[in-house]
């Protein structure tokens, strides 16, 4: 049975938690009529959306019912690591997207570095490994340091750095446990300066107009990967910025990706050299392009891509900046234990230049907070404007210091 709804172009968005709110807002702003799924009922794009479905969006099969059932013109995902759900939905329904195994080439990391290697993409060396006898083996031949990756996970979850064979049986058990494969990669340990990327791909061409910095606090986290915010605009020079450009256009090209969007991590290491850590077919998450692109440059990312995914001919000038200011995220650290008091958010709230302060819902008195050893363990964040990057980044660490969330020793 047919739900006839709304004259509007109707778009399938999977997945309504705080980030796709942002891109439900958008999508409603452009007059798209916006049908959310997610599987948490409390999700608050449910509410916000034209119409909102509480089912799990990995469903291949009932997402395609769902669209059906209202018509959609379109589906896409904001920020959620299922490029392949989308494919394949969109292609059992005949919609604008990319070929399901491109998706999935994107998506895989293993298939991904296989293919950076083939089409001599710059990229690290790479091995597998089926278990920690092996894995010794393969971080011989990769060389210490290298990196354990699941191959079918994001966030950083299951990424641990490992320096010697001492380290390799607890560190593949660590990666196995974020898995669902036989197998798990093997890198090289790049060292440089990382930068995210954002790119629309239209008729064959490859915008790439949101560039920033990452911000790691080397050595604090380690053997774990933890991102402490980042700034824009980039600090790269303009040689370096083609540098950039181009590994993106190269791995874009490589994998296969058409059209759509894709999200890109990409490393300068200590030659000026320009190397892509990864390439993925989606939208970023960690409101980079929903909100720190905006912030900083004006563009918005989503109304083209949008556009786009329901049949329409994309405004490309939403691509061109409009003004360029500094924006700076930092993370709000907690140190593990059980927390005693919170203070300090409304006086981070109330600096000059903080847009958005923001603690995890899961933080209260009498919660117990994990130590941290992927991305998704972060517990909240800071965001702020400045007239440069400079200015963003001292608000930014001024606001955190503000806060004080205390732990003690279970």
């Amino acid at each position: 049975m047919v739900v006839c709804i709304s004259a509007k172009r109707k778009l399938l968005l999977l997945g309504a938690g705080i980030e796709q709110c942002e891109a439900i807002k958008v999508a409603q702003s452009l007059d798209l009529f916006v049908v959310a799924v997610d599987a948490n009922p409390h999700a608050p794009g449910l509410k916000t959306a034209d119409a909102g479905v509480c089912d799990d969006i990995k469903n291949v099969d009932k997402m395609t019912e769902i669209a059906k059932k209202y018509e959609v013109d379109g589906v896409m995902t904001h920020g959620v690591e299922i490029p392949e759900v989308v494919a394949m939905i969109a292609k059992n329904l005949g919609l604008p997207a990319i070929e399901p195994e491109v998706a999935d080439r994107a998506t895989d990391k293993l298939k991904r570095i296989e293919c950076f290697t083939k089409h001599k993409v710059l990229c690290a060396k790479y091995a597998t490994a089926r278990n920690s006898d092996e894995a010794i083996q393969a971080s011989r031949r990769v060389g210490y340091p290298c990196i354990f990756k699941p191959i079918d996970n994001s966030g950083a979850r299951g990424v641990i750095k490992v320096d010697s064979d001492a380290q390799v049986k607890e560190a593949y058990a660590h990666t196995a446990k974020f898995t669902k494969e036989l197998v798990i990669l093997i890198e090289e340990f790049l060292q440089g300066r990382e930068i995210s990327t954002e790119s629309i791909i239209y008729h064959d061409k490859v915008y790439t107009v949101a560039l920033a910095d990452r911000n790691y606090i080397r050595g604090k986290f380690e053997p774990y990967f933890i991102e402490d915010g980042g700034e824009m605009p980039t600090r790269l020079s303009a040689d370096e910025l083609e540098k950039v450009k181009k590994v993106v256009d190269d791995a874009i090209r490589a994998l296969g990706i058409d059209w759509g969007v894709a999200k890109g991590d990409i490393l300068i290491d200590s030659k000026g050299i320009a190397k892509v850590i990864e390439m993925a077919a989606r939208t970023s998450g960690g409101r980079f392009c929903s909100v720190k692109v905006p912030l900083s440059t004006g563009i918005n990312f989503l109304k083209p891509l949008m556009q786009m995914t329901v049949g329409l001919e994309p405004d490309l000038s939403e691509l061109q900046p409009k003004f360029s200011k500094g924006v700076a995220e930092r993370t709000i650290f907690v140190e593990p234990g059980i927390v005693t008091s919170i203070s300090g958010i409304e006086d981070a709230r109330r600096i000059e230049g903080v847009v958005d302060v923001h603690v995890n819902e899961d933080v209260n008195i009498g919660s117990e907070i994990k130590r941290i050893t992927d991305n998704s363990m972060k517990k909240g964040y800071v965001t702020a404007v400045g007239k440069d990057r400079e200015e963003a980044i001292r608000r930014a660490e001024s606001a955190v210091e503000k806060i004080r969330i205390v732990t003690r020793k279970p």
